[in-house]
């Protein structure tokens, strides 16, 4: 069924089949909505109006011990309860009780024949709660584990130290709370307690799906332009009350796209991430270049899987979004796992140039380093000759790698090789280092339910526009650092290079090693092939300009420039109030996605592929990590 949105928010109509959200016109007000706990309670001392405000015993002393007397009052009873909780855990025995009522209370020792009683009531003016009778000796050896030691009382302990470490272990709390308190808990109990305590920092899992049309609804009031684009099935609850089941969720800014329009190069490269959360899914990235190298966001998605049909869905929203169809070429940088693949690319998503990256292409056919070492030099060749005497290397290298190099030349060049890439990008990318950045920027929290996850990157994208904004009108001269950093680099090799003059723009360079180019200044051309492709003036260009008494930052491509910087995050995303005062939308219920369980333990590290390194991966010498 299609869900459509008025300009109030309002659901319009039904349509049969899959369900599809437009936040783009909403404009509804802000309405305020009382942040509501699950209503899950367990039997002990607390109540259910009094669950939520669990007592927090001090772990700077865990020795300290709770004193209660005969005579002492209490706000009220579930002030008395919270104390006589601790109390009792930390003496190490359980309660029998005989009265557990709003005016009075009455236990007594679990044990049998233990004296241990307590008696508290109301007093007659009803305004507080008192200690009665108190017959405070213990003649019993006590319980080794405390079943008035809930997992809600434990999930309290530890709401702080797993906000500091979310990763810790649950052995090392169950360890941790035997040292420090003295209390043994079950692993069954300890799971309990810490998903209660990493539900209250981070939000209930399947609660974050129902809250993404109030957060979407948020973002077009606060960020006019935004898109968001949620889709939908159509399924039932566990009443059979019609509901909807989340499959899809796609966010991009107008400062993005901004930002990407008016500052970067026409260059996407794009990736999947796996979700580790309780329902799994896929996170698909969008990413482009700003002028300084630096990874500039465009858009994330979030969806079932990294399927042919899902990506199809992103990018053609993507390429309506930005407007592809009546730019310039957009190169788009992938790998051809899954759903990305060649025949995937056809003309009506979108009909542009397409890189593909060399790691993965090589990957599959190689089984030694030589393989390896050769693919990736022609990869990087900057010019026909360079690539042609490369691909013979990999040819004749070894009896077992003529199998690459049948791979290799099947595949178009223009989509791995770097001198056949289109000259108007300037980009001289052959790996996919820039999203795998992303990726691992992303990894503390991809075990997050979504909409902390979303929130997450909402929030490091807009700090990250305004700082690399300040940062820059601090700098001083045309270009970026990065940008700066390799024309003092192109300088200096250029030293060693002899310049005949053809003409007033036309060069004869040999260097070092006796090799002759051609340079021409008005065509901004070298036969190294290397300033076409990346922008920046060559070793062969800089001795040239130098003869010309012309400023080498002039012939930088204007996409690598300060301004085109400064261009980039020009642009600010505005910040959203706490979830607390979020308006409600109303609407069917949001169901969190379907979970295929597979048997065995659920793994943590990314599979690798055949013939790619384990642990950290290392960068190449000639190519700068990536700054997030």
């Amino acid at each position: 069924m299609g869900l459509n949105w008025d300009d109030e928010g309002v659901d319009v109509g039904h349509i049969e089949g899959c369900e599809e959200v437009d936040y783009e016109n909403s404009e509804e007000e802000d309405r305020s909505l009382s942040n509501c706990e699950s209503n899950d309670r367990e039997h002990g001392l607390l109540s259910d109006s009094e669950d939520e405000q669990s007592f927090h015993c001090s772990k700077s002393n865990p020795n300290e011990m709770i004193e209660i007397t005969v005579g002492q009052e209490f706000d009220n009873v579930q002030h008395f309860r919270r104390v006589l909780e601790n109390y009792v855990i930390k003496n190490g025995f359980d309660l029998n009780r005989i009265k557990n009522e709003k005016i009075r209370f009455r236990a007594k020792c679990s044990n049998e024949g233990c004296p241990w009683f307590i008696y508290a009531a109301l007093v007659e003016s009803g305004t507080k709660f008192r200690i009665q009778k108190l017959n405070n000796v213990h003649e019993c050896n006590g319980v080794l584990e405390s079943k008035e030691a809930s997992y809600k009382w434990i999930a309290s302990q530890f709401e702080g130290t797993l906000k500091n470490n979310s990763k810790m272990p649950v052995k090392a709390m169950k360890d941790e709370l035997v040292s420090n308190l003295g209390i043994k808990a079950s692993m069954k109990k300890m799971y309990r307690a810490k998903k209660r305590a990493m539900d209250k920092l981070n939000g209930n899992y399947a609660n974050s799906y129902q809250r993404l049309r109030d957060y979407a609804q948020l973002l077009k009031q606060r960020n006019p332009n935004t898109l968001v684009k949620m889709k939908f099935v159509s399924s039932f609850d566990k009443d059979r009350r019609l509901a909807l089941k989340f499959q899809r969720f796609m966010l991009s800014f107008a400062a993005l796209k901004n930002g990407f329009i008016n500052g970067c190069r026409r260059f996407i490269g794009l990736d999947g991430c796996h979700l580790n959360g309780l329902f799994g899914g896929m996170l698909l990235l969008a990413v482009a270049l700003d002028a300084n190298n630096g990874i500039f966001p465009i858009a994330v998605c979030i969806c079932e899987s990294e399927c042919a049909d899902s990506w199809k869905w992103f990018l053609a929203i993507l390429s309506e979004w930005l407007n592809i169809e009546n730019q310039s070429r957009v190169t788009f940088m992938t790998d051809r796992q899954k759903g990305i693949l060649l025949d995937f690319w056809s003309t009506d998503v979108l009909p542009r140039h397409h890189q593909q990256y060399i790691r993965i292409l090589v990957q599959q056919d190689r089984d030694t380093s030589s393989v390896n070492a050769t693919s990736s030099t022609a990869a990087r060749a900057t010019s026909e000759k360079e690539w042609e005497d490369n691909m013979k290397k990999i040819k004749t290298a070894k009896k077992d790698t003529q199998a690459a190099y049948d791979y290799l030349i099947k595949i178009n060049k223009k989509q791995w090789a770097r001198h056949a890439f289109p000259d108007d990008v300037k980009v001289d990318h052959v790996t996919n280092n820039l999203t795998e950045s992303w990726n691992s920027w992303l990894n503390e929290y991809r075990d997050k339910p979504v909409l902390t996850l979303m929130e997450f990157i909402q929030k490091k994208v807009m700090k990250r526009l305004y700082k690399r904004h300040s940062d820059a009108r601090k700098w001083i001269g045309k270009l970026p650092p990065t940008v700066r950093r390799k024309l003092i680099v192109s300088r200096q090799e250029g030293r060693y290079v002899r310049v005949l003059m053809a003409s007033e723009y036309e060069f004869e360079v040999m260097d070092e090693n006796n090799k002759i180019f051609i340079v021409n200044m008005q065509n901004k051309t070298c036969d190294c092939g290397v300033y076409q492709i990346c922008g920046i003036p060559c070793k062969h260009i800089i001795p040239c300009i130098t003869l010309r008494h012309e400023d080498a930052a002039d012939y930088v491509d204007k996409k690598l420039t300060v301004e085109a910087y400064l261009a980039t995050y020009a642009n600010i995303i505005h910040p959203l109030p706490y979830q607390s005062t979020w308006a409600v939308v109303e609407g069917l219920k949001i169901l969190p996605p379907y979970v295929k369980i597979r048997a065995g333990r659920p793994k943590i590290v990314r599979k690798r592929e055949p013939g790619e390194e384990q642990g950290k991966r290392k960068t190449k010498q000639n190519e700068q990590p990536h700054k997030i």
